[in-house]
């Protein structure tokens, strides 16, 4: 009896041990961790622009919308959240897209995008700021407009393969030619229903110059030859009709005492308003500035 009993003590002990090996175990591993690294609270670019970052949970909805910082290049701006795309102010990694509500050019109110169906998706006006250290913006305006190395014989990629036009709204269009577009990708084998070269998969250029020559001003819109462009209008407010896709403008062009390329985007049909479109882009990125150092003299671009 008492060999059973050291024997039965023996096992306890032993059972003991492990469940009290197991329950460590977990402890132990979260001793090994590393240490958390802090948040970050602030995000500085390759221009040395610092932006104060947004951490925790972020309210959309909050009205009167928070001030959130933005770097475009050098240059630190700060705006209401509710400017932003997303209402909330920056990507993670920095970027961002300004929406104005057409025909007001204001934003949308606090939260209103968040569940963003057709019909506030048609009224929105969005701007994109942009800076190179590789390139001036009238470079990157030429690059754009110049046959690229990739595609030397493109049929829509250069002015002298377009149709050049009559001045139009204070600027010169350079129409994409579709008899060439169509020609040229049925010779490589393309089938007549490739998007390539259906008029909404092309764009007609609407461009101003500088004293120089250069291209400062670049709109490229859907082709005309799209007819219907995919919305009706009531009382000064686009409606999607049923008609697939959107007839579309991306507007670029260059704010010269600040070296930043601007991107609008919008409706066909706002075209004619085109110059309003971009006085309000240009204010907009002014009168935000909390920095306005332009970059120091000699660095390569």
């Amino acid at each position: 009896m008492k060999t059973f009993n050291d024997g039965c003590s023996g096992m306890g002990f032993y059972v003991l041990r492990s469940m009290l090996f197991a329950a460590l175990l977990p402890l132990a591993a979260c001793a090994r961790q590393p240490a958390q690294k802090p948040v970050e609270l602030t995000q500085t670019n390759e221009q040395g622009c610092t932006r104060q970052r947004s951490v925790g949970p972020q309210d959309p909805y909050a009205d009167p919308a928070p001030l959130k910082q933005a770097c475009v290049g050098p240059y630190l701006l700060a705006l209401p959240q509710n400017y932003f795309d997303n209402q909330i102010g920056t990507e993670h990694d920095g970027s961002f897209a300004l929406a104005l509500e057409y025909p007001s050019l204001e934003p949308f109110k606090p939260g209103e995008r968040i569940d963003l169906p057709v019909a506030k998706s048609l009224r929105t006006v969005r701007i994109r700021y942009g800076y190179s250290d590789r390139y001036t913006p009238l470079e990157i305006l030429e690059r754009m407009s110049t046959l690229p190395e990739y595609e030397p014989d493109s049929p829509s990629r250069s002015f002298k393969d377009r149709i050049k036009g009559e001045e139009v709204h204070g600027l010169m269009p350079y129409y994409v030619d579709m008899a060439r577009v169509r020609a040229h990708y049925l010779g490589k084998g393309a089938s007549k229903d490739t998007p390539l070269i259906q008029s909404e998969s092309n764009d007609d250029w609407y461009v101003s110059f500088d004293v120089a020559g250069r291209v400062e001003r670049l709109v490229s819109c859907a082709s005309r030859e799209m007819k219907d462009p995919g919305y009706d209008w009531r009382d000064n407010v686009p409606v999607k009709n049923s008609t697939i896709g959107v007839a579309r403008c991306e507007h670029m062009f260059v704010i010269p005492d600040r070296d930043v390329l601007v991107s609008v985007s919008y409706l066909r049909d706002l075209l004619p308003q085109w110059q309003r479109l971009e006085a309000r882009a240009t204010a907009i990125f002014l009168q935000s500035q909390v920095t306005t150092e332009r970059p120091a003299q000699g660095v390569p671009r």
